[in-house]
């Protein structure tokens, strides 16, 4: 499947993945007046379209780290549009249990559908921080 971006919404056989949009408040501040990151809550579950867009691994500090780039296309939803919100900012996509970051969305057609374009993040430790960890783990038990 390849999403194009003059091809107009997908129909809806495509949409063949359940999404949870999550929100979070626009500005929290914490006791000191700072702001902060509000906590993430279920706006809704949507039927969407997905096309993996790239899958980068690279080596940093002893970890292995991941970031998948998707793009995610689903119905047209006043509170995940663009033009009124700062969609980066306040929403995020969950999928099988992992967070998928939003970089960018756009309206597609007249309110027909919205894209999303996503990272999600991941660490895997390398062999010697494993082995490490292996090691730690013996000298506990013995």
């Amino acid at each position: 499947m390849r999403l194009q971006a003059n091809a107009g919404p997908l129909g809806a056989g495509a949409r063949d993945r359940w999404v949870t949009i999550q929100t979070r408040p626009d500005e929290s501040t914490a006791d000191s007046g700072f702001p902060v990151d509000g906590p993430w809550t279920d706006l809704a579950t949507v039927a969407m379209a997905r096309e993996e867009l790239a899958a980068v691994e690279m080596q940093r500090a002893n970890e292995q780290l991941q970031i998948a780039t998707v793009r995610w296309e689903g119905a047209y939803r006043p509170d995940c549009d663009p033009e009124r919100l700062d969609i980066p900012k306040l929403r995020r996509l969950l999928y099988r249990d992992r967070a998928y970051d939003i970089l960018a969305a756009t309206t597609i057609g007249r309110r027909q559908a919205i894209e999303f374009v996503t990272e999600a993040h991941g660490k895997v430790p390398t062999a010697s921080v494993q082995a490490a960890a292996a090691i730690g783990a013996a000298v506990e038990a013995g």
